[in-house]
């Protein structure tokens, strides 16, 4: 079984929380069938965290999961802190097997989102 873990920065803000969880709900709904389990995660200010959704998912058989950094810049969070909890993941749990996508902000189609909505 394979699962889908959307990572966000968290914000003290439940409004912006709600928004990342609500985009989840709506990337559950189109990719149901290429994923068993697609979760959200944080990694500051607000759980679940991605250790925690790693803990849960390693309890129902899954034995890929994809990680995808929703984040527009590759800062401190991208390049170094997600990676090394992914790193600790692969040692707590050799046999899942982890992959990162490339965060959201080197996704080619953004320019053109952008040059439509303005």
């Amino acid at each position: 079984m394979k699962a889908l873990v959307l990572i966000a920065h968290g914000s003290k803000k439940e409004k912006s929380n709600q928004e990342f969880r609500d985009l989840v709900d709506e990337i559950r709904e189109l990719n149901s069938k290429k994923y068993e389990k697609i979760e959200t995660s944080f990694l500051e200010f607000v759980e679940p965290s991605i250790e925690d959704i790693v803990k849960n998912l390693a309890t129902q058989n899954i034995k890929s999961i994809t990680f995808y950094p929703y984040f527009l810049n590759s800062g401190k969070h991208v390049s170094v802190d997600i990676p090394n909890i992914v790193t600790t993941l692969k040692n707590t749990y050799p046999d899942i097997d982890f992959k990162i996508l490339q965060h959201f902000g080197l996704s080619k189609r953004i320019a053109s989102i952008i040059s439509e909505e303005i």
